[in-house]
């Protein structure tokens, strides 16, 4: 980023990409130190304001890289998050990853950007009424503006969520301050759910009011990005990153209608089978624990109380099925009322838990008409698909033949 180096900037992202870290973990810990470095040589004179705008335009290029990983969810409806700079506060790239975080969790994000009024801001929200707002600042002098249009926005709305990020953020608002703290996109992915869902605890200090408020030692570079030859190059690096970044959302839309089973909103078989060849790709990679899933007497459901009754009942079993996974376990409809699952590093008895939580969640859940489902189970020893799947329908038709509503072993 030093020396303005896109070609070798995106290399390290693609070497990060490849030992196995996520999209978020880079943002945080390979960007965010690099742009915090950066920030700390330009503020010692070891580097010019032009090399700071050159390597933030180098951060925006990479960035895009690391957008499609981000992207896991379909849109919400009515989850708006607003994300922007305060007022005279110029460096939004730590928000856009925010913003990148909160979209890839399937949020509406509204990026405002760099130097939003702070009457402009809380006009947007009483007419539009966001869920979440998230704000950033990377000076001190940011910190007291950031301080006082919190103290507005709460006025306004008692119920609003408020996020604040950035090292400009005083110590007073970080804990306890109704108000979440991001310290990174990191911390902020860990809880993104949380912190759109819930107030945090505590009340904004009374103290912020009147700019009573003591700040660090500021740390980062926060310069004047508004004008000027280098900082037109940075904005127009950041438009092409918001083009790209406009390419990818189409193409996950395209791969959600191609990959997506429209019933009940799991993966399909396609998506299964490239999920299975993408965790035993490699060598000496384990091949992940298969569960098979099959709903008992699903053609009496259908026969009995008509197939909106049916497909009620696929959607259903498809609920419990997720309720149970963990954020890396993968779940599709496998065809007709047959679901798979992939359980990656699972052992065999933590199989048998989850497959035992699904029967519950089923039999307790799904009561008009009553369902249960059958179960299978596979631990493979090889990376063979076809083989996986018909030893996981032997322990499937097991279970079946066992009397049915259990789980049962490849």
């Amino acid at each position: 980023m030093r020396v303005g180096d896109p070609h070798a900037a995106a290399a390290v992202i693609d070497d990060a990409l490849s030992a196995g870290l996520s999209s978020v973990e880079i943002q945080a810990r390979v960007i965010a130190p690099a742009m915090w470095g950066i920030g700390e040589l330009w503020e010692g004179g070891g580097l010019t304001v032009a090399q700071e705008h050159l390597a933030t335009a180098v951060s925006h290029h990479v960035l895009t890289r690391l957008y499609p990983g981000l992207l896991r969810r379909e849109q919400r409806r009515g989850d708006t998050v607003v994300v922007g700079a305060v007022h005279g506060e110029h460096h939004v790239l730590g928000l856009r990853m925010v913003a990148d975080v909160f979209e890839g969790a399937g949020f509406d994000v509204r990026f405002l950007g760099a130097d939003v009024p702070m009457d402009s801001l809380a006009a947007w929200v009483s007419e539009h009424h966001p869920a979440a707002v998230a704000l950033g600042a990377t000076m001190p002098l940011g910190g007291v503006t950031l301080a006082r249009q919190l103290r507005a926005l709460r006025d306004r709305d008692p119920q609003l969520r408020l996020i604040v990020g950035g090292q400009g953020v005083p110590a007073a608002l970080r804990h306890g301050a109704g108000v979440f703290y991001a310290a990174d996109s990191e911390q902020l992915a860990e809880a993104v759910d949380r912190v759109v869902a819930c107030r945090p605890e505590g009340e904004l200090p009374p103290e912020i009011a009147r700019g009573g408020i003591k700040f660090g030692r500021f740390v980062g570079s926060a310069t004047d990005v508004s004008g000027g030859l280098v900082a037109r190059l940075t904005q127009t690096t950041a438009a092409a990153a918001d083009a790209a970044r406009g390419q990818a959302r189409r193409a996950f839309v395209l791969e959600q209608l191609a990959f997506r089973d429209p019933l009940t909103e799991l993966w399909n078989r396609r998506a299964f089978d490239d999920r299975y060849e993408v965790l035993t790709a490699q060598e000496f990679t384990r091949a992940p624990t298969i569960l098979m899933v099959d709903v008992d007497h699903f053609k009496s459901v259908n026969d009995g109380f008509g197939h909106d009754a049916g497909d009620r009942a696929l959607i259903g079993v498809a609920r419990c099925i997720t309720s149970v996974l963990r954020p890396d376990d993968f779940a599709a409809r496998y065809g007709g009322d047959e679901f798979v699952v992939l359980l990656p590093d699972t052992p065999p008895d933590e199989a048998a838990r989850f497959g035992e939580r699904i029967l519950r969640q089923v039999e307790s859940e799904l009561t008009d008409p009553p369902l249960t489902v059958s179960i299978g189970v596979s631990v493979p020893d090889h990376a063979s698909r076809r083989r996986a799947t018909l030893d996981v329908d032997r322990a499937l038709y097991e279970a079946k033949e066992c009397g049915r509503n259990q789980v049962a072993f490849a």
